[in-house]
């Protein structure tokens, strides 16, 4: 009933509404940005905006969050909608309903940035009635991903992937980087981080970083979760006097991740409000899951463990574009032993395998190199 519903807001209410607005002429000035799950300009959306602003551009961010309530998202769409039908360019960062529905007019764009890097778990068409994804049924009634005009790649490598997931002709997959990338090519970002990280959490001292940051858990971003997954006690008496461990929950996670014992604080510190550029920045290892953060760390040559517990029920409920086990650029790590003896062996051992590191980073992020900003706006407005 809400796909039907929804299906009827969409075609009598929006595209109406966005046929009239498309009898005005269109705007070469005006640029619109949007999501769904972003109520402020994000990383991937920030830079492209500034930039835009400061050559004169007439820059509005539209912000739909499903936690605001049904009548105001519906005003706000409909507000985006309206601008929409005259803007020269729309940059988005997820799959946002008003332009899955109206087509840009002739000499219009619509660049789909995303909101992460490469291609890791399915998602979008990829996921068609799998346990995760939409059925089959209400894509028809509602097909998302679609009306891009551009779609940016971190690597050509991935456009296959791509062009599966948003259910979009492979001609309009460029790959022209990440813009949130552009942030670890610079000596003085990376340098601020760590000082950021250790003015957060005077008690590291001088002891190495371990940054844990999974992916969420459930069967939706509604429902969300951390696992608390992660024997804190044995990780502190082992490594304790070495490292310290920073947890990093998911950012649809609404809740801190569950914390260890007070006993264990001088090892174990939450960084869920710190960003999670700044903390891969900071960190020596990352330790994750299935999270595509691991195309970005790669950006900085440094060693990844991955500690997919669950690795079965989530390939059913999820999938992913590559075969897990093949594919992850760093050591597997099953249990507490394998992390301890993984952290030892990578930071301490001196038996890092970087060339693992760099040839994943040459396949899934070759068009990543610091300017991603800089060659969306070339192609899209000639601005260099």
């Amino acid at each position: 009933m809400d796909a039907i519903l929804r299906w009827a807001v969409l075609k009598l209410l929006w595209a109406p509404l966005y046929r009239l607005g498309r009898l005005r002429r269109l705007d070469p000035r005006l640029v619109l940005f949007a999501s769904e799950l972003e109520p402020a300009p994000g990383d991937n959306l920030r830079p492209l905006m500034e930039r835009l602003a400061a050559e004169g551009y007439d820059c509005r961010f539209f912000g739909v969050t499903q936690d605001l309530p049904r009548l105001q998202r519906q005003v706000r769409s409909m507000q985006f909608l309206w601008a929409y039908a005259r803007a020269r360019c729309t940059f988005l960062v997820d799959s946002f309903p008003p332009v899955n529905v109206c087509r840009p007019r002739p000499g219009a764009a619509v660049v789909q940035l995303w909101h992460g890097c490469g291609a890791f778990k399915k998602f979008g068409y990829s996921t068609q009635d799998a346990a995760w994804g939409p059925s089959r049924r209400r894509l028809r009634l509602l097909p998302m991903n679609r009306n891009y005009t551009h779609v940016c790649a971190s690597a050509p490598d991935i456009a296959p992937q791509l062009a599966e997931a948003y259910g979009c002709d492979p001609a309009v997959i460029v790959p022209w980087g990440v813009p949130r990338t552009d942030f670890y090519f610079s000596a003085a970002n990376i340098a601020e981080s760590k000082t950021r990280v250790l003015e957060a959490f005077p008690e590291i001292g001088g002891r190495k970083l371990v940054l844990y940051a999974p992916t969420f858990r459930g069967d939706s971003l509604s429902a969300a979760r951390h696992d608390a997954a992660l024997d804190y006690a044995a990780l502190a008496d082992a490594l304790g006097a070495d490292c310290a461990l920073l947890l990093k929950p998911h950012p649809r996670v609404v809740t801190h991740i569950p914390m260890p014992e007070p006993e264990q604080a001088p090892f174990v510190f939450d960084a869920a409000d710190l960003p999670i550029e700044t903390l891969l920045c900071a960190a020596d290892l990352l330790l994750s899951d299935y999270s595509s953060l691991v195309f970005e760390y790669s950006l900085l040559g440094r060693p990844m463990l991955f500690y997919p517990y669950d690795l079965e029920d989530y390939d059913r409920a999820r999938s992913f574009y590559f075969p897990y086990l093949r594919f992850v650029p760093g050591d597997l790590v099953w249990d507490t032993d394998d992390i301890i003896a993984g952290v030892r062996r990578n930071l301490f051992e001196g038996m890092f395998d970087q060339s693992r590191i760099a040839a994943f980073r040459e396949r899934y992020m070759s068009a990543c190199d610091g300017h991603s900003t800089e060659r969306i706006l070339w192609n899209i407005f000639g601005i260099l």
